[in-house]
This record gives structure tokens, sequence and C-alpha cells, in this order.
């Protein structure tokens, strides 16, 4: 496997160090969705984020860390 391709887990620890403050799994996943993070699903499913977006990604303070959509309003 490629070092340009990082697992959810690890996006939550490289995006929540780089943002000073914890982020979710389920937000590190919104902003997939949105299209924020590029992504791509390896064999047997596994879901992998590209490292380059991961790291280039920094969440506002009181954002991502909620469980719930409501820090994922922009």
């Amino acid at each position: 496997m490629s070092n340009n391709w990082i697992t959810t887990e690890e996006a939550v620890t490289i995006i929540s160090k780089h943002s000073h403050h914890s982020v979710s799994p389920q937000y590190v996943r919104t902003l997939v969705n949105r299209g924020k993070i590029g992504m791509r699903f390896f064999h047997r499913g596994t879901l992998l984020l590209k490292r380059s977006d991961v790291e280039a990604t920094r969440v506002a303070q009181g954002t991502g860390n909620r469980h719930s959509t409501d820090g994922a309003e922009t």
C-alpha cells in the first residue's frame, strides 16, 4: 500500500493535530462526502483517504468534534 493513502483513523489524528482540537471520524467522513478529501476504495472495500488532502485540511475550533450535524454546517 502506498504512503499516499491513509485510513480514516489516521486522518482523524492528523487533522486533529493540525487543527489543535479533536475531530471526530464522522466529521472526516463529512469532509469526504463534500469532496474536500479524496478517497479510494481498495481491495475488500477498504476506504482510504488521500494523504495530501488530509494534511492540507484544517478545521475551525468548535467544528468537527460533535456527533450531530450541528458542527458540520457551513
